[in-house]
């Protein structure tokens, strides 16, 4: 996984490698208890007849009817013929005791289309959107609606905001939107790029009627909500606003943080069992009428309703300091102070506050070091931080990968001690910049990294300083996006270490998974907590069952971490890789370690 914002960080101190197996106790109860002669027909049935007054007169069992009959369907006649227990189609289904439908019935699937309609209402209900009346602040030269403008001064008792509105539309989009619905108002603004709108109305009236109209109204498939506008945490003059909430980095980066990590597993598995109950469920939707349902999906009611066992979740080694990458976002806080950290949720949301990583369990020290020395850089720099809402700015995002010593790592050490090499990914924009004052800004930065790697105790490892030269409005940069490698000052006369400034293929760092070493390029994925991967990848070979016959087809493969671990199970590996850099590596990597029966193939999967 990666780390670009707040919301691709782990929920909790640690990653874990998820395995689908279910505890042997969990079996579930079948309210139909099987007849033990079912399958005769000759004196055992006249037996059964024998009972059948006793039958009758007993009462019917709550259950009988009210699912169907699996059978029938596949093949449109049942042997138990009108004896079954099952109904043969929707005209003799029965509801169930507790009020509710075969899931695989069409009375079953649209109420559970609408029991998940309205689950996702109220999961992506957004109750309180956070910042969003700085946003409001007609300074960008977009004029308002309905008599609004700049310098427009929003009564937040009287304003609201739209959420899940397309994230393509501008202002001008959501004004012809209100004015189709017949919404009077005073001020509309919606920004590119994010589902959120604002409103501000006349009147009290206004906005009741207004509010009326609006909530539930489905705009391309999604039903709009209605969300109040927070207030500014801080206002324009640094003064702390007593009603505003606020939000750590540790609250939005790791929720879960605070529970004990025995507590997590557990919330981590309910969550995973959920999501496999839906795709049961969707794939019960997606058969058509009349043909057979899946042999898994059939089975999944053995298991309550899992779309297959879940054994629960394998711990990680280290619970804290685990992430080797970690990727800082430059904006600003709450307070309006220019801040490298991550964001406390999503732009699309309206979010855009950044927070320093204070106490955030899953990063380590060493990064968090480097993300201060990177801020008070920029506090000093002539250049400007990247604004979200204009797409505009020099100073992106700071990315800090780590390469560890080889061995074993328990949670008694400390986290920074195995860390061995570092690389220090600097994301900028060039646009409409002065060639000469952008290589003075470099040669600081490499100055400001340097200095502060040899200022800190113990001194920190810094081992590759590249930039990023990347234009989109996103930080998610493509894999062949412009690089640049810096040279690091090796003290403080000025000397330089010994690299080229162009000559990408020296821009690595190594790390390693089960005693072998893997290459690492500055765009390359690689497994973010090491220590599972190691765990993951020998439980992946137990599962496939390998052999030296074994063709290995490691698809995605990156740097050829999985296809390499597994080389000496399998007779031969096939990495596929779109990312050349990434297949350089995989190469590489083999030939560092000795594995020779690996071939890595640069193409789409």
């Amino acid at each position: 996984m990666t780390s670009s914002s707040p919301v691709d960080e782990l929920p909790s101190a640690a990653e874990e490698t998820i395995t689908p197996q279910i505890p042997s106790d969990a079996t579930p109860i079948d309210p139909f208890p099987a007849s033990d002669d079912v399958e005769s027909v000759g004196e055992k049935r006249k037996r059964d007849d024998e009972k059948t007054t006793d039958l009758e007169s007993s009462t019917p069992s709550p259950w009988f009817k009210t699912s169907l009959c699996s059978y029938f369907r596949r093949q449109g006649s049942c042997s138990h013929g009108t004896t079954c227990k099952y109904a043969h189609g929707e005209k003799e289904l029965r509801q169930k005791p507790d009020n509710t439908w075969d899931p695989t019935s069409e009375r079953g699937k649209k109420a559970k289309m609408s029991e998940n309609a309205a689950k996702a209402e109220e999961e992506e209900e957004v109750g309180d959107v956070m910042f969003t009346e700085e946003m409001m602040d007609d300074n960008d030269g977009e004029g308002g609606g309905g008599g609004g403008g700049d310098g427009v001064v929003h009564d937040l008792s009287l304003s609201k905001c739209l959420v899940h509105l397309p994230t393509k539309w501008q202002s001008d989009d959501l004004k012809t939107f209100l004015r189709e619905q017949g919404v009077e108002y005073k001020f509309a603004k919606k920004r590119r790029g994010m589902m959120v709108g604002f409103l501000t109305f006349e009147n009290a009236e206004q906005l009741k009627n207004g509010v009326e109209i609006l909530e539930g109204k489905n705009v391309n498939n999604k039903s709009l909500k209605i969300a109040d506008v927070l207030p500014r945490t801080f206002d324009k003059n640094g003064a702390k606003n007593p009603a505003a909430k606020l939000k750590s980095a540790r609250e939005a980066v790791t929720p879960l943080a605070d529970l004990s990590y025995a507590d997590q597993l557990e919330q981590k598995k309910a969550s995973i069992a959920q999501m496999l109950k839906k795709l049961t469920r969707n794939a019960r939707k997606a058969c058509p009428n009349g043909k057979s349902l899946p042999e898994w999906v059939l089975q999944s009611r053995e298991i309550g309703g899992l779309s297959c066992k879940l054994e629960g979740i394998i711990e990680s080694p280290l619970v804290n300091g685990y992430r080797n990458k970690c990727e800082f976002s430059t904006g600003y806080s709450v307070e309006g102070k220019l801040t490298v950290g991550f964001m406390l949720g999503n732009f699309s949301a309206g979010v855009t506050a950044v927070e320093e990583a204070v106490n955030c369990p899953n990063i380590s020290k060493l990064a968090c070091r480097y993300a201060s020395i990177f801020q008070s850089f920029l506090e000093k720099s002539k250049l400007p931080v990247w604004n979200r809402f204009k797409s505009c700015g020099f100073w992106r995002q700071l990315t800090v990968r780590e390469g560890s010593k080889p061995g074993v790592f328990s949670n008694d050490e400390d986290a920074d001690s195995r860390i061995a090499e570092v690389m220090l990914m600097v994301q900028v924009c060039t646009t409409n910049t002065d060639e000469a004052e952008v290589a003075t800004e470099y040669e600081e930065l490499a100055k400001a990294f340097a200095d502060g790697a040899r200022a800190s105790s113990p001194p920190l490892p810094l081992t590759v300083l590249v930039v990023q030269d990347h234009v989109g409005i996103s930080n998610v940069a493509p894999p062949d996006c412009p690089l640049r490698l810096l040279p690091i000052p090796m003290s403080d006369n000025g000397t330089h270490q010994d690299q080229p400034t162009n000559v990408l293929t020296e821009a690595r760092i190594h790390d390693h998974i089960n005693n072998l070493r893997f290459s690492i390029s500055p765009t390359a994925f690689f497994q973010v907590n090491t220590c599972a991967a190691e765990k993951l990848y020998s439980l992946a070979g137990d599962w496939a069952d390998l052999g030296p016959d074994t063709l290995l087809f490691d698809v995605c493969c990156g740097t050829g971490t999985i296809g390499l671990t597994l080389a000496h199970r399998v007779g031969m590996v096939i990495g596929i890789e779109m990312n050349a850099s990434a297949v350089s590596d995989a190469e590489r990597n083999a030939k560092i370690n000795g594995i020779s029966n690996c071939k890595f193939i640069c193409s789409k999967a």
